[in-house]
This record gives structure tokens, sequence and C-alpha cells, in this order.
């Protein structure tokens, strides 16, 4: 009986409320993102800017956003303050965000190339800063919201169904609400081809509505965490050793799981967003039907919900680590029948099928990346003392994001490949064979070889169902030997906890 209540009491719980609400945040920074994944479109086909020179500015500005990752964790870290550590970046983080988005998305047609350039990059900038700000805590503020292993599958399954939510409610606002709603005038288009995506004015509403709700959902976020936002939650009760910058170094030197789990999602962050920079063009000019895409869109998310909420349960059953290989295998798996096969225009409803079907099997896999940054947290903390959960999130942000940073060039120099690079791609009508092949292996080639590396970083991933638990029980034992608080141990268990506190206090 002593023992089931000593397994029940090691762990920091979360109620439901608050690990649905945290998980806000990063469905607020995700609509963000998901507007940003039209950034190429949009330079290029409203404001007339070369496919090329925008990857190659996105790429720069991408790799900005990786440098800024590290400073941003280490400051995390070391903030302690009135509001806690997290709740000021995920607010700061946010203002800044939409702001710079809108002052993006209004940028005046009629200015000339060069001042269209200078524009949208300082701005680009600016909007990065804030994004790093706020997906910083997204990683980060898993280790204190709670260390059960078996309720960090629950942050995974609603993070899972609200990303793949917005997902898809994004671009059926985009490329069939509001497309819809500005297809007039000079926009209406011929035969029934609106052209309201490039019509300025859609954009400039569109990024007033989701900047709305992505405001709406940080605060229920801040909400969410604020109760877990405080000293007692940051680390091991009696011991917070100082952080320092040189503390990266033997972090990515030493801890093997982040090295793997990095490796892993950066290479299949970067297919993600081939597929999701490309897709517009997949429906407008391969299916050539731009509105089936809000349609497509809508259908998605009721399997992407159930597939969401059954993963939780299949990584509750079998772990993070075993669920992500799942997803894995099987996204890849269809992504190579849907390359063979291709889109038809006359037959839509079967290439579809399959990318819906790689879709769910996709949501699946990823949805346990951010808990399974959480559990490296704690297996850092087990390995040498430290809570760094800002540092953790951001050194896998900033590999994820150098890798995933050539996602626009790759995009930019395919249509330049094509034929296509600075011209206006109208939407609905077909391009040319050169043109079509350069997507697909945008959208299906490289994301396979993205799932590969995958499979092959995960053989050194140990962070399993059964080797965290035992984590966690390390680090209670610990905690007991330092504070005296808690179920008694006995001899050998108290023992070995306190030589290993001793070392972390020669550390």
């Amino acid at each position: 009986m002593e023992k089931n209540k000593s397994a029940v009491t090691q762990y920091n719980n979360a109620k439901l409320w608050q690990i649905g609400f945290f998980s806000l945040n990063n469905c607020a920074t995700n609509i963000a993102m998901f507007l940003m994944m039209q950034y190429s479109y949009f330079t290029q086909n409203v404001l007339g800017l070369a496919a090329a020179i925008v990857g190659l500015i996105a790429t720069g500005t991408r790799i900005f956003d990786a440098v800024t990752d590290p400073l941003v964790g280490f400051l995390v870290d070391r903030t302690n303050g009135r509001f806690g550590k997290f709740r000021p970046y995920m607010f700061v983080g946010n203002i800044i965000i939409w702001c710079s988005l809108i002052v993006i998305f209004n940028t005046p047609s009629a200015w000339s190339i060069s001042r269209k350039y200078m524009f949208t990059t300082v701005f680009y900038v600016i909007y990065i800063i804030g994004y790093t700000c706020q997906t910083v805590v997204i990683k980060a503020g898993q280790a204190v919201l709670t260390n059960n292993p078996r309720q960090r599958p629950i942050f995974a399954g609603f993070d899972s169904v609200l990303t793949q939510m917005a997902s898809a409610l994004v671009p059926m606002l985009i490329t069939t609400i509001l497309a819809e709603k500005y297809s007039v005038g000079e926009f209406a288009g011929e035969n029934g081809k609106s052209l309201g995506m490039i019509n300025p004015a859609m954009w400039k509403e569109a990024v007033i509505l989701l900047a709305v709700i992505s405001f709406t959902f940080t605060i229920l976020a801040i909400i969410g965490i604020s109760a877990k936002d405080r000293p007692e939650f940051f680390g091991q009760e009696g011991f917070r050793p100082k952080v320092k910058f040189r503390d990266y170094k033997d972090i990515v030197m030493h801890n093997r799981p982040i090295q793997m789990l990095i490796i892993s999602a950066a290479t299949d962050k970067l297919g993600q967003l081939l597929m999701s920079g490309t897709m517009t063009y997949l429906f407008a000019n391969m299916l050539l039907n731009s509105r089936l895409q809000g349609v497509f869109s809508s259908i998605l998310i009721a399997p992407l919900v159930a597939i969401s909420i059954g993963g939780v349960f299949v990584s509750r059953r079998f772990g993070l680590k075993r669920t992500f290989l799942l997803g894995t295998w099987g996204s890849m798996t269809m992504l190579a029948i849907m390359f063979v096969v291709g889109p038809d225009p006359n037959v839509p409803a079967v290439f579809l099928g399959m990318f819906l079907a790689q879709k769910c099997l996709a949501s699946m896999g990823n949805s346990g990346i951010i808990p399974m940054i959480a559990d490296c947290t704690d297996y850092e903390m087990y390995r040498s003392g430290r809570f760094v959960p800002g540092m953790m999130g951001t050194m896998f942000s900033f590999i994820d994001k150098i890798i995933s940073s050539f996602s626009a060039m790759i995009q930019g120099f395919a249509l330049t490949l094509a034929g296509v690079g600075n011209v206006v791609i109208k939407p609905n009508e077909p391009v040319n064979a050169t043109f079509n092949m350069a997507i697909m292996v945008c959208f299906c080639i490289v994301p396979i070889l993205g799932h590969i590396a995958t499979i092959i970083a995960m053989r050194w991933y140990n962070l399993d169902k059964v080797k965290m638990a035992e984590i966690q029980e390390e680090l209670e034992n610990r905690r007991e030997v330092r504070t005296g608080k808690g179920p008694h141990l006995n001899g050998a268990t108290k023992a070995a906890a306190a030589e290993a506190v001793q070392n972390e206090n020669r550390a």
C-alpha cells in the first residue's frame, strides 16, 4: 500500500483543464505559422517579388530565428520574476508576432520592388523575435506543467487536436471563405476561375481575424500555466544551480536523447514545411481547383481529431517513442504511394484519400514531439542535476530551424527550375510537366527522406516508457534526500540517491 502511495505522490500532476488551456499556446503560434506558410505565395503573386529571392531571404531570416533561440532559452531559464518564468514571454511574444504580420500583409502593392523587399524583410525579422519568445514556452513549459509519463501524452492529444484543426481551418478561411469573398471586380476571373487569392484586400482581413483568435488563445494559455509558473516547480526542491550559457556545450555533447530527437524532428519538419508551402500549388495548378483545398481542409478535421484522441491512448499504453515511429512508418508508406500515383484533376478523390491517410498517420506520430522534449529535460536533470527547460527547448529549436530554414529556398529554386520563378502563377490553370514534377518532389520525396532520417535516429533514443518511469522515481528519491520529505527510503535506495545528490553538488 505504501509503495503505491509513493508511486502516486512522486508526480507533479496537472488538472485536465490546465493541460488543455496551456496547449492553446502552441495553437496560437501555429496560427501565425500557417499564415506565414503562405508568405512565398503572397510575396510572389500579390507583391510581385521573385520566388528564388524570397526563398533566400526566408532562409536567411529563419537562420537568424535559430540563432536567437539559444539566447531566449537562456533568458527564460534565468527569469524568475513577479509574473513567473514563462508568462511574460508568451504575452510579449504574441504581441510582437501579430503587430509584425499585420504590417507585412498590409504592404502596399504600388511600392517599388526594392522597397517591398526591404520592408517585408525587416518586419519578418521582428516577427521572428516574437515567434521565438512565445514558442520557447511551448517546449519549456511542459517540464513544469506535469512530469507524469501518463499525463504528457494527454498534452500531445490536446495539442494535436488543436493544431490539426488550425491547420485545416486557416487554409479553409484563406483559400475558400475569404478568397471567394474577395473574388470581385478585377479579381472575379473568367469561367468561374476566381482570383481572390491574389487580391491584397483578402490578406488584410485574414491577418486581422487570425490575430484576434491567436491573442485569445494566448491569454487562455497564460491562465492554464499560471498555477505552475512558480519557483517550487522549477527543478528539484532545494537544489537550483545557477544556469550558465556554457552549459549548452555539455548538453549538446552528452545528452544523447535530445541529439536524436533533434535529428528526427528537424528532418521531418523540413518535409512538412515543403508540403505546406507547395500545397496551394498542388490544389490550384495540378488538381486545378483552389477551392478544393478549403473543402479538403474541413473534411480533415474529424479524422484528425479522432486520430489525435486515439493517439493519446496508444502513447499511454506503448510510450511516446513507439507511437512516433508508428506514425512515421505509416506516413512514409503513404507518401511513396502518393508520388507513384500522382494527383489527377479528373479523379481527385483517389489522391486526396491517400493524402488524408498520410496526414492522420503523420499527426499521430508528430503529436508526441513536444512531450518528448520534456522527457529529455527530465533526463538532463537526472543526468546532471540541471533544470534547463528553456535551454532544452531552444537547443532543439535552433537545429530544427537551421535545417528547416532550407524549405523556402528549396521551394523557390524548384519553382525557378520549373521556369515560373518570377511570374504570377494564376490559380486553377495548369503550368507544365516540369512544374508538376518539382511540386511532387517537394511534396513527397523530401518528406520521405526526412522520415528515413527519423527512423535511423530513433534507434539511439532510449527514453521509452520504462526508462522514463525509472527517471522519475530516481528524481523523486533525490528530492526526498535533499528535503527529508516524502515516504521513507530503504537503505540501498537512499544511499544511491544520496550519492547522486553529492555528485550534483560537486558539479
